[in-house]
C-alpha cells in the first residue's frame, strides 16, 4: 500500500472531492465540502463590515473593501460620492449639458436649459436663453423705458425732501446721496467772490422750516433795527486790576466791585471801542497810563461812572473816559493818609495791626488793609471795608516777611497810602529755618564776588547755610558750597567781565529754609584781556543772494578793535569766514545761494584776540529773482468766527505782482505765526488764501509775507474767535 508521500499532489481542491476517513474501525469517503461544513466555528465581525473569501481553505473570512465612492454602514452599502474626484472637468456650461438631482427622494437627470426658466427678468432687465442678465431701458414710477438708459426719461419732480436721493459718481462709480446730506457737503469756498454788499443783495434763510428760501440784506438790517430797542448791553464784573481789551470789554457795562485799576492796550481795543464803567467798590478806581478823564484826575470815585471810548484821529491814539457829573466830589474831600501803623502781633499764621485815623481830608467811613510778602510786586487786599483802627490778618506762610499798608476810605474815594510797615510771621513748631535776609554782593575782581547776608529773623536756627549762582539771562542754577557755617564767603573762578545771579538758603535737621531774594553782580574786566561777547545779532532784509547782519558792541571786556562775521549753510558744520576787520556794527553779507538758510555768528577783536562768539542766528535767502517790495491789504478778516471750524478768505496786493506770499494767523500783532497757507494768483497784483479758522478761541491777528520769509506784515485791527 502506497504512503501518503507517495500520492500525486493537487494543485487545487474542489468541495466535491473526496478524501478517506476512518469512521467506527471501517474505512470509508468523503467530501471536501461536507468535512469542512460541520467544522467551520462561528463567525464574529463589527456592524458594518463586509467579509468573504476567495478560496476554500483554513481560517475564517476576510473583511473585503468596498472601493472609492461606496460606504458600509450598518449592513448598508451606499454611494458616498467621493469618487468624484477622478471625473473629468467640464470648463463650459452648455444648455444640453446634464445636472443629478433629487426628486421627491429619487435621482433624476436635469438639462442645464431648464434652470432658466425657474427665473424672469424683472423691469428693465433681459435674461437670453444662455443666462445673459443685461438691462434695457430706464426704469420709473409712470412705467417710461427706452432701447437705452437716459435721464430726459425720468418723470420731472416738483419738490424735494431731505431723505431723497441724488445720483453721484464717486472714485469713478455710480452711488447715490440724501439731499440733505449733499447740501452739507457744499461750503462757501465754493461759491464765486462777491461784490461790495448792498440793501438788494440775498442770503440764504430758513423760515418755520429747514426749506431754504431767499432773504434780501435789506429786510435782515431792517430787522435788526427793529430789535434794538430791547437789545440789553452785556454786565461784566471786574474785581481784580485788569487790562482792557475789546474783546472782553468793548459794548460792556464794566461793574468795579473792588478798588482796582483799568489799564488801557490800544492796540487790543481799537479806535470806536465804547465801554460804561461804574464804581461801586466804596473806594476809587484808578485810570491807569493812556487814559485821559473829563475830570482832570486819574480816579473814578465810588458811586460814578465814565464812558470810555477810544478814538484814533490826527493828533494819535487815546482812551477818553467821560466822567458822569463831572468832578462833583473833588480830591480834597477824600480821607488824608493813615498814621501810626504798627505791628501789635504776630503768630505763625497771622499778623495783627493798629494804626492811626488821618488827621486830614474828609471823614473816613472804612479802611482798606493790603499786603504782600516784602520783595514782591503784587499787594493782596486783606479786607477793603474794615471799620475801626485795627484788623487781625490771616491765612500768612510761617517765617515769612511781609510788608503792610492801610488806605482810608469814604464815599469820594481811598486817600493816599500810609507808610509801609514790615513785619515776620512766627515759625510754626518743629519747622525749618526762615528766608534769608540782607544778602550783598560785593568787591568785584575779575574772577571772584563777594558775598554775605544776615542770619533769619525766623524759623528754628541755621546749622548751614548754601549757596548757588547762575549766569544772568540764564534759568539753571548751580550750588557752589553748601555746610558753610558764616554768613559771608567769596565765590571764585568765575568769568571775567560776566554778570552772575546768587540765591542763599539756611539749613537745619529739618531741612532747606526758602531762598533769599536773587542778588546780582558782575565779576571786573581782566587787566588786558580780550572782548566780551558780542550780543543783539540779527539777520533780516532778505534777498535771494544778499542779508543784513546787525550786532550790539559788547558790554563787557576790553574795546573792541574790529569784529569777524562767520556762516555757514543750516545743518552743517564748517564756518566760512565772510569778513574780518569790520569796524561798525552792521554789514550786507552777499553771494548767497538763493532759496538757503544759512547760520551767522560774530566775534570782536583787538590786540589781545578774540572775545567769544555772538549766539548763532539763522535766516533764509529768497527765492531767485522773487522778492516783496510792498503788501498791501485788500480784505483782511472782520467779525467774529467759531473757533477750530470753516475756513477765513484774506486777500492782499503785492509789489511786484509775480511776488508769491502766503498768509496766517497768530495772536500777537508784533510776533509773526509759526504756521503759514500759501496764497494762490487771484488777477493783476492780487493774491488771495483760505486760511483754517483758529483752533483756540481768543483775539487773532492776520499775517501775511513773501513765502520766503520777507517782509511779514501785520494787519493792525484783530478779529475775534469764539
Amino acid at each position: 500500500m502506497p504512503t501518503i508521500g507517495q500520492l500525486p499532489s493537487l494543485s487545487a481542491v474542489d468541495p466535491a472531492d473526496e478524501i478517506p476517513l476512518s469512521h467506527g474501525g471501517m474505512t470509508q469517503s468523503i467530501s471536501v465540502g461536507t468535512l469542512l461544513s460541520g467544522v467551520q466555528p462561528a463567525i464574529l465581525a463589527p456592524t458594518g463590515t463586509l467579509l468573504g473569501r476567495e478560496s476554500l481553505g483554513l481560517g475564517g473570512p476576510e473583511s473585503i473593501s468596498v472601493g472609492v465612492g461606496l460606504g458600509l454602514q450598518s449592513c448598508v452599502l451606499a454611494a458616498t460620492g467621493a469618487d468624484h474626484a477622478s471625473f473629468p472637468s467640464q470648463t463650459v456650461l452648455e444648455p444640453s449639458d446634464q445636472a443629478v438631482l433629487s426628486s421627491g427622494g429619487s435621482p433624476m437627470l436635469l438639462e442645464l436649459s431648464l434652470l432658466r426658466g425657474l427665473f424672469s427678468a424683472g423691469s428693465n432687465i433681459a435674461i437670453s436663453s444662455a443666462g445673459t442678465i443685461s438691462a434695457t431701458g430706464s426704469a420709473t414710477s409712470s412705467g417710461v423705458s427706452g432701447a437705452s438708459y437716459s435721464i430726459a426719461d425720468l418723470p420731472v419732480v416738483t419738490t424735494i425732501s431731505t431723505g431723497d436721493l441724488v445720483g453721484i459718481s464717486q472714485s469713478g462709480s455710480a452711488d447715490s446721496i440724501t439731499y440733505q446730506n449733499f447740501l452739507n457737503g457744499l461750503t462757501i469756498n465754493d461759491a464765486q467772490p462777491a461784490a461790495a454788499a448792498s440793501n438788494s443783495d440775498t442770503t440764504w434763510v430758513a423760515q418755520a422750516s429747514d426749506t431754504m428760501v431767499c432773504q434780501t440784506f435789506g429786510a435782515i438790517w431792517a430787522w435788526i433795527v427793529s430789535n434794538q430797542p430791547s437789545y440789553k448791553y452785556p454786565v461784566v464784573e471786574i474785581t481784580t486790576s485788569t487790562t482792557l481789551d475789546g474783546t472782553v470789554h468793548n459794548g460792556r457795562i464794566l461793574v468795579c466791585s473792588q478798588p482796582i485799576t483799568l489799564t488801557p492796550v490800544f492796540a487790543n481795543m481799537g479806535s470806536g471801542f465804547a465801554c460804561n464803567v461804574i464804581n461801586l467798590s466804596g473806594a476809587n478806581v484808578t485810570f491807569g497810563a493812556g487814559i485821559v478823564s473829563s475830570s482832570g484826575t486819574s480816579v473814578l470815585p465810588s458811586g460814578l461812572s465814565c464812558m470810555m471810548q477810544g478814538v484814533s484821529y490826527s493828533g494819535g491814539s487815546v482812551i477818553y473816559a467821560s466822567v458822569s457829573g463831572g468832578v462833583t466830589q473833588s480830591i480834597e474831600t477824600i480821607p488824608g493818609a493813615v498814621t501810626g501803623v504798627v505791628i501789635t502781633g504776630v503768630s505763625s499764621d497771622g499778623a495783627s495791626l493798629a494804626w492811626v485815623a488821618p488827621a486830614s481830608g474828609g471823614s473816613v467811613t472804612s479802611y482798606n488793609v493790603q499786603y504782600q510778602a516784602s520783595g514782591a510786586t503784587a499787594w493782596s487786599t486783606a479786607n477793603s471795608a474794615v471799620i475801626g483802627t485795627s484788623y487781625n490778618i490771616s491765612n500768612l506762610q510761617a517765617s515769612t516777611t511781609y510788608d503792610f499798608v492801610i488806605f482810608a476810605a469814604n464815599s469820594a474815594g481811598s486817600g493816599p497810602s500810609s507808610s509801609v510797615v514790615t513785619g515776620a510771621t512766627a515759625a510754626a513748631a518743629g519747622v525749618l529755618p526762615g528766608q534769608i535776609t540782607g544778602f550783598t554782593v560785593n568787591a568785584p575782581t575779575s574772577t571772584t564776588l563777594s558775598l554775605a547776608w544776615s542770619a533769619p529773623g525766623v524759623g528754628t536756627t541755621p546749622i548751614s547755610y548754601t549757596i548757588s549762582y547762575r549766569p544772568t539771562g540764564t534759568t539753571a542754577w548751580t550750588t557752589y558750597a553748601s555746610g558753610l557755617s558764616g554768613t559771608a564767603t567769596i565765590v571764585t573762578s568765575l568769568s571775567a567781565s560776566t554778570s552772575y545771579d546768587f540765591e542763599v538758603f539756611a539749613n537745619n535737621s529739618a531741612g532747606s529754609g526758602p531762598s533769599s531774594s536773587v542778588v546780582t553782580g558782575a565779576t571786573a574786566a581782566a587787566v588786558g584781556v580780550v572782548p566780551g561777547q558780542v550780543t543783539g545779532l540779527i539777520a533780516g532784509a532778505p534777498t535771494d543772494t544778499t542779508l543784513s547782519l546787525t550786532w550790539s558792541a559788547p558790554s563787557v571786556g576790553t574795546t573792541p578793535i574790529s569784529y569777524t562775521i562767520s556762516y555757514r549753510p543750516t545743518g552743517t558744520t564748517a564756518w566760512t569766514t565772510y569778513a574780518s576787520g569790520l569796524s561798525s556794527t552792521a554789514t550786507s553779507v552777499t553771494g548767497l545761494s538763493a532759496s538757503t538758510s544759512y547760520d551767522f555768528e560774530v566775534f570782536a577783536t583787538n590786540a589781545l584776540g578774540n572775545g567769544m562768539p555772538s549766539s548763532v542766528v539763522s535766516q533764509s535767502t529768497a527765492a531767485a529773482g522773487i522778492s516783496v517790495t510792498a503788501i498791501t491789504w485788500n480784505a483782511p478778516p472782520s467779525g467774529s468766527y467759531t473757533h477750530g471750524s470753516g475756513q477765513i478768505g484774506v486777500n492782499a496786493k503785492i509789489t511786484p505782482s509775480n511776488a508769491p506770499v502766503q498768509f496766517g494767523f497768530w495772536t500777537s500783532p508784533t510776533t509773526p505765526p509759526a504756521n503759514w497757507t500759501q496764497a494762490s494768483y487771484v488777477n493783476t497784483d492780487l493774491w488771495g488764501a483760505y486760511v483754517n479758522n483758529p483752533a483756540t478761541p481768543g483775539t487773532w491777528y492776520a499775517w501775511v509775507e513773501g513765502t520766503n520769509g520777507s517782509l511779514p506784515t501785520v494787519y493792525p485791527t484783530p478779529f475775534t474767535v469764539t
